[in-house]
């Protein structure tokens, strides 16, 4: 072997050896990223919103809420982005079930969180009366 292919066979290779580095690196700097986004947003959670709203009478009610709304949290997570109809229906449980832990003062405290949540914005409604894109005007509004 040459002296000039020597030289490009090792630049080759330290070439490789970097370009492995540096993708095994940034995958590592990318799945720590991703795990403290995902600590942070669970530090928040719903019980940081319930807990704007209303102040728990003792540790017990305190204690009941936090494993209500981590048992929810996780149901809902996954459904968060994409499925807002099965969030709504998830959202009116849980409020169920939470009325039954407030006292009468702390219901209607909790009332405009549940009313945000359970609200489906414009974009998601159904409706069949007009047509996505339609530029036909809708034939049920009054003149």
């Amino acid at each position: 072997m040459k002296l000039s292919s020597k030289s490009i066979s090792v630049l080759i290779g330290t070439l490789l050896i970097g370009v492995v580095v540096g993708a095994l690196g940034w995958s590592m700097l990318h799945n720590r990223r991703d795990a403290q986004r995902a600590e942070m947003r669970r530090q928040g959670g719903l019980y940081s919103m319930i807990d704007r709203y209303i102040d728990p009478t003792d540790e017990a009610q305190e204690l009941a809420l936090r494993e209500l709304a981590d048992a929810y949290q996780d149901t809902l997570n996954p459904h968060l982005q994409h499925y807002r109809r099965h969030r709504v229906d998830l959202m009116e449980a849980m409020r169920e079930e939470m009325l039954l832990l407030l006292s009468s003062d702390q219901i209607p405290q909790i009332t405009p969180l549940f009313d945000r949540m359970t609200t489906l914005p414009e974009s998601a409604r159904r409706d069949s009366t007009r047509r996505r894109g339609s530029t036909r005007p809708d034939s049920s509004a009054s003149n």
